[in-house]
């Protein structure tokens, strides 16, 4: 196994070609300027940001059902339920990862209209905590969610 995103594995086999490509991780200080007259500003540095991972996996209905895999990525984007990103034998953040954003591009199909292949950009940030809105609001994640509902039975009633 090369990795995985909660249950779903990245891995090489026989069968399959699933592995994550061009990945980048990223992280940064969260850091404001105070400016000085007449001199270069001060810096106060706040903490870290949140880490963010991306990558992108190609598709290839030799050894996947794209249709199925575009789907359940984003069906796992609009659930909002952070899980534990592992990529070689690390897990990547200090906390769990929120797919943040899902993206197919370069789709190619056959003449009968089903996937032949393509790509899939893959968004992550780590996941600290469930935050609120300038009301008091909780954030909204998981089942709540009422676009995952939604995708979820037009998936279940077209399978």
């Amino acid at each position: 196994m090369i990795g995985s995103f909660g249950s779903k594995k990245f891995e090489v086999s026989p069968n399959k070609i699933y592995t994550p490509d061009g990945t980048s991780i990223s992280e940064a200080l969260d850091y404001e300027e105070q400016e000085r007259a007449g001199d270069k500003p001060l810096i106060y540095i706040k903490g870290l940001k949140n880490m963010s991972v991306k990558f992108s996996i190609k598709l290839n209905a030799m050894f996947v059902d794209v249709e199925k895999e575009i789907s359940f990525w984003v069906l796992k984007m609009r659930s909002g339920v952070p899980e534990t990103l592992i990529l070689g034998n690390k897990a990547w953040g200090t906390n769990k990862m929120l797919l943040a954003n899902v993206d197919a591009s370069e789709l190619r199909w056959a003449s009968d209209g089903t996937y032949l292949g393509g790509d899939l950009s893959l968004s992550f940030i780590e996941y600290v905590g469930s935050g609120a809105d300038s009301d008091g609001n909780a954030a909204v994640i998981g089942a709540e969610m009422k676009a995952s509902q939604v995708m979820l039975n037009e998936m279940l009633v077209k399978s």
